[in-house]
């Protein structure tokens, strides 16, 4: 497996930490997400990683020549949503994971094989305006995705493509630009787009598993949460994040 790290994010609603740096290299509990995603990919065995860069990329200075990294500048960052970071690399996804750049994991969560479909990871979040839910059929099979209020299973940021599917995203991705609008989407449209022409699945992972941070404050909750738990926890299933069930749309595992 190869991964992809989207990390051009300007971070604005954590300034002024982002200031002088990009919302990847924000410390959360004394580690940046950035190295902590690093430091999960190597532990999952994934060696070969495409770090996307933009705001502030200067930053990222002292990885530069780390073996197994390679970065690629999106000048775009500022007037163009992921869906150009993407369609920068958009010839490496196959048997990839990608992560976007300001996730926070419990350790374990990245797969160190291959799942056996592709997919997107799941969590759980309430009170929640304007996420992506996913909604799925009795067989676990993403088969849409809305953009909703309430309580129910979003995507977190993480999510893995064969190869096969990876090449048929890369094909919608040299297509986009053709797209009304297409510079202010979001990179997971392009999956979300393609549902009936390949099987995705939602992976869920546990509440306290994953975390995204869009304000101060989300970051002051998270590192008292931290502290409180002795620090980051290791997921219950680590190689292998229980799949979606067919209860994800009902009781509490729905909308």
């Amino acid at each position: 497996m190869n991964a992809i790290v989207l990390a051009a994010g300007m971070g604005t609603r954590l300034r002024p930490l982002t200031d002088d740096r990009p919302k990847s290299l924000v410390e959360i509990a004394g580690e940046s997400f950035f190295s902590r995603q690093l430091r999960l990919l190597a532990a999952a065995g994934i060696e070969s990683v495409t770090v996307v860069t933009g705001y502030k990329a200067e930053a990222f200075g002292p990885w530069k020549n780390r073996r197994g990294l390679e970065f690629v500048h999106n000048d775009r960052f500022s007037d163009r949503n992921n869906i150009w970071s993407m369609y920068l690399v958009r010839e490496r996804l196959g048997d990839t994971v990608v992560l976007d750049g300001d996730l926070f994991l419990a350790d374990g969560i990245i797969p160190e094989r291959p799942p056996e479909a592709s997919g997107w990871y799941v969590g759980w979040r309430k009170d929640m305006r304007g996420e992506w839910v996913v909604r799925t059929d009795e067989a676990g099979r993403v088969r849409r995705i809305d953009v909703a209020d309430g309580s129910g299973w979003t995507l977190t940021g993480l999510s893995y493509w064969t190869k096969e599917d990876g090449r048929l995203l890369a094909s919608l991705l040299g297509e986009a630009p053709a797209w009304p609008d297409w510079e202010r989407l979001y990179w997971d449209e392009i999956p979300r787009r393609a549902l009936d022409r390949m099987e995705a699945r939602a992976y869920r992972i546990d509440d306290e598993a994953w975390a995204e941070i869009d304000g101060l404050e989300d970051k002051i909750e998270l590192e008292a949460r931290l502290a409180s738990d002795g620090g980051p926890r290791t997921a219950s299933n680590p190689n292998a994040p229980r799949l979606h069930d067919p209860e994800l749309d009902s009781g509490r595992h729905g909308t």
